[in-house]
């Protein structure tokens, strides 16, 4: 067999391995980039005992590279057959020609590494930017490589259209400090830093809820063993925010975070496109008939009836997609120094989560920034009438 027919029978034999061997395709560089160490021990360990001459092609590669010595060094010689001890043998001395020292020890004579070329994983980090108004946002997994330079995993991530696009991206190590510093440094929308698994958790639970009918990204498919690998034990940045600060809120503190939401600094986040339809709708359809008996409402009555029924659907339809979005906010915000705003954020979440926030003051803020533009559209376009006029410019500009 070749070493792509072994790793792909070794992928069966170890299904915990198989995200990670798979997308390789044979390759030992990037079957490499794919596995931790502990899991390319395991790996090369199963070429050792059932195919010897392949698990010596994986070895010519891995001797190169620092994450191979490691792996090298984490297999045992004792269940190995012969064949296998004699491959195993011949890569230590490899990597010893080379100046690696690898030293034999231990009751089992396991290959240890007792000093290895320094890896510089200065460029290994995770980041979160802020959402933006529809209420998605960016996500970036940065890891360094044994062989230079990084790999970018960029994910656009939306509470109610779950995993929307998915990119990886390969670059030197200067292009990936300049890109760190754009991504952190944009006056809007600006990553900040977390924790590598926290970030693969928010990419797990976003992918856990996507819908039959939204595909997951192409590229996605390829890494998502290596990035769902363990995710179930993390917690996202926010679930981190809550531990720590807990979710009592003052009033003070919620006016703070209202007032951001009506700089438009956060939010609106505005429900599905189809109950917000269906409400614009049912609005326009009471102006009308308001409009036929001579009662229609003055600019301060409408924008109040605008904003209540808004209120209704934030705490209603959207309540479930925005109480993640302010739980997460909450890091942001920590981030930025403002405990208390962070903590206002996860009371927002709890009241959105417990039904009762349509008079709470965040999310009727919330409501009055979407409201501002519908009211504004229903006071030009009440109801039937614009309904007809907009029709006849559209045959207009037909013809």
């Amino acid at each position: 067999m070749s070493l792509a027919d072994s790793l792909e029978q070794a992928a069966a034999d170890m299904p915990a391995e198989a995200g990670g061997i798979r997308p390789a395709n044979g390759d030992p560089s990037l079957l490499l980039e794919h596995l931790e160490v502990a899991s390319a021990a395991r790996v090369l360990a199963w070429l050792l005992a059932r195919a010897p001459d392949d698990a010596d092609d994986l070895c010519q590669v891995w001797v190169e590279k620092p994450a191979g010595v490691a792996a090298l060094a984490a297999v045992s010689e004792d269940a190995l057959p012969k064949a296998g001890r004699k491959v195993l043998r011949r890569a230590i001395h490899r990597a010893r020609s080379r100046g690696v020292e690898i030293v034999t020890g231990g009751e089992q004579g396991a290959p240890k590494v007792a000093r290895l070329p320094k890896v510089d994983d200065s460029l290994a980090g995770a980041y979160v930017s802020g959402y933006d108004p529809r209420g998605a946002r960016l996500v970036y997994i940065i890891e360094s490589l044994p062989s230079g330079g990084a790999r970018v995993f960029e994910a656009l991530l939306d509470e109610l259209r779950g995993l929307v696009d998915f990119q990886v991206y390969r670059a030197g190590r200067r292009q990936v400090r300049s890109f760190i510093r754009d991504i952190t440094r944009r006056p809007r929308f600006g990553a900040v830093e977390a924790e590598g698994g926290s970030v693969r958790a928010l990419i797990a639970r976003r992918v856990a809820a996507q819908t039959p009918d939204r595909v997951l990204p192409r590229a996605f498919g390829e890494w998502r063993g290596k990035l769902m690998r363990d995710v179930e034990s993390e917690q996202t940045p926010g679930m981190r925010v809550r531990t720590a600060l807990g979710a009592e809120a003052t009033e003070a503190a919620l006016g703070e975070l209202a007032a951001l939401v009506e700089r438009r600094e956060i939010g609106p986040w505005p429900p599905d496109a189809e109950p917000l339809e269906k409400v614009i709708s049912g609005l326009r359809e009471q102006l009308a008939g308001e409009r036929d008996s001579g009662e229609t409402p003055d600019a301060e009555t409408l924008d109040q009836r605008v904003r209540e029924t808004l209120g209704a659907l934030y705490a209603g339809e959207a309540a479930a997609a925005n109480a993640e979005r302010f739980d997460e906010t909450a890091y942001l915000v920590w981030r930025g120094g403002h405990e208390d705003v962070a903590r206002a954020c996860l009371a927002t979440a709890d009241a959105l989560r417990a039904g009762d926030a349509a008079e709470q003051i965040v999310v009727s803020a919330l409501a009055g920034v979407l409201g501002q533009a519908l009211a504004e559209d229903l006071k030009k376009r009440p109801g039937r009438e614009g309904e007809e006029d907009e029709a006849s410019d559209s045959e207009s500009d037909n013809d």
